[in-house]
């Protein structure tokens, strides 16, 4: 018997489910009883509906056409309380991609599927490429060695129209965005190789989320997660590209690398190209149905690791904008100068857009802090490079450089109090036994780009540091990172006024002169310690200081090896 079969959204990406229906109809695979819309067809509508009936309802549509399958291809908001319709008459489900906006509505879907025991296949076209499958077997077989990773460009462009389509267009909080809705396929399609569809299974999560447009949503992103199997996944996408592209899948393989053309069934491996066919959601879902041995291509069961990545876009903060000395208008359309070759590096070397310098990062990160020498000499100072001031997006300083208590503080920086007994930080050095006394004060400079040298008194190095600073966007603000690698020719002791004796001292390593604030409007915390008491002294994984000023609130999370916090 032929599965009657009801369709809720008719229009958008519905309008190509209500095509495939009227043929599968014709060719006798099913029977295309009803259709669901809130809104009037439109003529091509109107023709392929027919004399079927048309209902505004789904829960009343499907009672009255004893529908097997409904068929959801709604915008994304409307997904949750449809599929549960559909559930509750009892019959199989396809739902569009994305299946639900949370990961609660995930779960709760996952555990009504099963109550009902029925079928819920998610609309991930790509899933049903033969190329995907092919390229599956090639990974599961070692053809290409051991995955080392797999990247994702995506380079399309979108006119102004394409905002104005839906209500929920370019609106986050609808669920929209590049990452969530248009390249979503690439997410799926990358955990899905990997073998990474669990919840569990994707642990770390990095978000690089941009806005050219004057929406809420992001239009040039950068997605990069580690799974639990390892696998470094990078998804860097644009609807503001300068040339469009089909989007493209990348593996990268010890052995070798092959690239899957997911929109056009495509598989490209070195020396050769392959075409393939497709076999849709619905085709395979009645497939399943005429036959369980045959596995659905994407059932909800399998979308935990998808649903965990679009919950985390979600609920980040909202994309930063792109200046517009790196975006440009022609005619209909946006683009974002430089970013068709960006979005290829990042797919290629699995890094983001801030490892790569991309012009539209440097560009916001330019203001929020300066790295240089002293600009004044002062009694008891050891000069070295440092950063400050250091700033917030919104231009609030949170660093300080000689104040009256501890002229030799600076900004951000290393601090190397002794090395050898020579004091390479300033002010009088401690001694055991003897307390604070003059010490030898040494000498900090600069040999090359990135190389700096601590030196005694006279000149003679002591130690070589190699540094290197980034600057990165964070969905909360902006991200800094300090990499120093010391090295010297001979045995060097380091110690500081702590290891010298001194109760209650640290002076050493990584450090942050905080500006003069209210102590009432500070809170510093580690996960397991409250307050400067607690704080001082502990060992733990990140600290936290928040300060609660009215007019320029700001938040610093810091973390680092395990050593005390100071």
């Amino acid at each position: 018997m032929r599965p009657r079969v009801v369709l809720a959204g008719a229009s958008g990406y519905g309008r190509s489910y209500l095509r495939q229906l009227v043929d599968l109809d014709a060719a006798g695979r099913l029977r295309f009883v009803g259709v669901c819309e809130v809104n009037p067809l439109d003529h091509e509508g109107r023709l392929l509906v027919g004399a079927r009936p048309v209902d505004t309802e789904l829960g009343r549509l499907l009672a009255a056409t004893g529908a097997d399958i409904g068929i959801v291809a709604t915008p994304i908001p409307t997904h949750v309380p449809l599929a549960h319709q559909v559930l509750d008459a009892g019959a199989h489900l396809l739902l569009e991609k994305p299946p639900t906006m949370t990961l609660g509505d995930w779960n709760r879907l996952v555990t009504r599927v099963g109550e009902a025991g029925v079928a819920c296949q998610i609309g991930f076209q790509s899933l049903g490429s033969q190329a995907f499958t092919r390229l599956a077997s090639l990974i599961r077989d070692g053809e290409l060695g051991i995955v080392t990773g797999i990247g994702v460009r995506g380079r399309w462009r979108r006119p102004d129209d394409y905002y104005r389509r839906a209500s929920w267009a370019g609106r986050r909080e609808l669920g929209d965005g590049a990452l969530a809705n248009p390249f979503a396929h690439g997410i799926a399609t990358a955990l899905e190789l990997d073998g990474s569809t669990g919840v569990l299974d994707v642990p770390s999560i990095e978000l690089e989320l941009f806005r050219a447009r004057d929406i809420n949503a992001d239009d040039t992103s950068c997605l990069r997660l580690r799974t639990g199997r390892g696998t470094t996944v990078v998804i860097a996408v644009t609807l503001c590209a300068e040339d469009e592209e089909e989007p493209v899948l990348i593996v990268h393989g010890t052995a070798g690398r092959a690239e899957l053309h997911y929109t056009l069934n495509r598989l490209v491996r070195p020396g050769r190209t392959e075409d393939f066919g497709c076999v849709s959601p619905l085709e395979n879902l009645l497939a399943h149905l005429a036959d369980p041995a045959v596995p659905l291509q994407s059932p909800v069961q399998r979308c935990g690791g998808f649903t965990r990545v679009l919950e985390t876009i979600r609920t980040a903060p909202d994309p930063l904008p792109i200046g517009p000395e790196n975006a440009r208008r022609r005619g209909e359309y946006v683009d974002v100068v430089g970013v068709d070759a960006v979005v290829g590096l990042a797919a290629e070397e699995l890094r983001t857009f801030s490892e790569l310098e991309a012009p539209w990062v440097t560009g916001l990160l330019k203001d929020v802090t300066e790295y240089g020498w002293d600009k004044v000499s002062l009694p008891q100072v050891v000069p070295r490079p440092a950063l400050h001031p250091v700033r917030t997006l919104h231009g609030t300083v949170v660093t300080a450089e000689h104040p009256e208590d501890h002229r030799w503080h600076r900004g951000i920086g290393l601090a190397l109090p002794d090395v050898n007994g020579v004091n390479l930080w300033g002010g009088p050095t401690y001694r055991r036994g003897l307390g604070y006394v003059e010490g030898e004060l040494g000498q900090v400079r600069e040999i090359e780009p990135d190389v700096v040298e601590w030196c005694d008194a006279a000149g003679n190095g002591l130690l070589r540091e190699r540094r290197r600073i980034e600057l990165r966007p964070h969905t909360a603000g902006w991200e800094l990172v300090w990499h120093s690698v010391l090295s010297a020719e001979t045995d060097v002791v380091l110690n500081s006024p702590g290891s010298n004796g001194r109760p209650g001292a640290g002076y050493g390593g990584w450090f942050w002169r905080l500006p003069t604030v209210d102590p009432g409007l500070v809170e510093v915390f580690t996960p397991d310690a409250y307050g400067e008491d607690q704080v001082n002294g502990a060992r733990a994984e990140w600290l936290a200081v928040v300060v609660h000023d009215p007019d320029a609130p700001w938040t610093a999370v810091l973390s680092g090896p395990d050593d005390p916090w100071f």
